[in-house]
């Protein structure tokens, strides 16, 4: 096995087994919603008039979840970028540390994220309607 067909086989566990962290499921990413995006987005993800509806990503996004969009914004890569006209969102401060873990996004590309994040992620990908 050469070098770069053992790092691929190596990244490609990992990022299986980054999935199936308990601190990057859903339920984790529910945990952390419930504490952190409730307040402006409501219980059911909806959000209001001029807080953007969580539950309508991939609708908005063509019927496709847009994961990279909203790793950006969650992360910060996107501060100061008009994602939404009007919409500030709050620093993360505490979900943007902690233990990284290798995630594939929507366009085969990995990058590297706090697990907080990922699982936020993750849960929002779940309520989409």
């Amino acid at each position: 096995m050469s070098k770069s067909t053992a790092f691929l086989t190596l990244s490609a566990i990992l990022v299986v087994l980054g999935a199936c962290s308990p601190w990057t499921s859903p339920q984790a990413g529910r945990n952390i919603y419930m504490q952190n995006c409730v307040s402006c987005h409501g219980a059911d993800g909806r959000g209001g008039a001029h807080i953007p509806d969580l539950t309508a990503l991939a609708a908005r996004a063509g019927g496709r979840y847009p994961q990279r969009m909203v790793l950006d914004k969650l992360d910060g890569y996107a501060r100061g970028a008009v994602i939404y006209e009007g919409v500030e969102m709050p620093n993360f401060g505490d979900l943007l540390t902690g233990r990284l873990t290798r995630v594939e996004t929507d366009r085969g590309l990995s990058r590297l994220l706090p697990e907080p994040i990922i699982a936020l992620d993750a849960y929002l990908r779940t309520i989409q309607r």
